[in-house]
């Protein structure tokens, strides 16, 4: 079991399930790559945002090439465990994966067509309603949030509120 089986096939995952299989060694970029069947750009373009995120370090440099290695550090050992946590987790399901996956869909069921087109959020000014002391039946408006349509903004509507 690896991050692969639960948590996908990212390019980040990829090389962190590698280093992981391999932590007595340490790999230059092309090595990584080679490893792990994916472009020497596309470690590249990684490798600085899992340094960052204290995942991988730069353990050694040989001639001009950096080696990379898993950082020994709480992150990855939560990382590490979470793939034998998850391991735990699926073995006490009583059916095989994919009938449980199978069951799964059906439960979730499909995609709404609202839920593929629309996004909605709030504008950074907010509106409050305003209640007269004279009368607490006065209605005023009250602005919605914002929708995402294709790229493009508008206001859904704007409705009456009572107070």
């Amino acid at each position: 079991m690896a991050l692969q089986d639960f948590l996908g096939k990212t390019i980040e995952i990829k090389i962190i399930d590698f280093l992981a299989e391999n932590p007595a060694f340490t790999y230059n970029q092309t090595e990584i790559a080679e490893c792990v069947g994916i472009s020497r750009q596309s470690v590249n373009s990684k490798l600085p945002e899992l340094i960052y995120n204290g995942i991988i370090e730069i353990k050694e440099k040989h001639n001009n090439a950096n080696c990379y290695q898993l950082a020994k550090n709480d992150i990855v050992r939560k990382l590490i465990g979470s793939v034998f946590e998850n391991g735990l987790f699926v073995s006490e399901y009583e059916n095989n994966e994919s009938i449980v996956i199978s069951d799964l869909k059906k439960a979730v069921g499909p995609i709404p067509h609202y839920e593929v087109i629309e996004c909605f959020y709030y504008p950074n000014k907010t509106s409050e309603l305003m209640f007269s002391e004279r009368s607490p039946d006065i209605i005023d408006e009250l602005e919605f949030p914002i929708k995402k349509l294709n790229g493009e903004k508008y206001i859904i509507d704007t409705v009456a509120a009572s107070a």
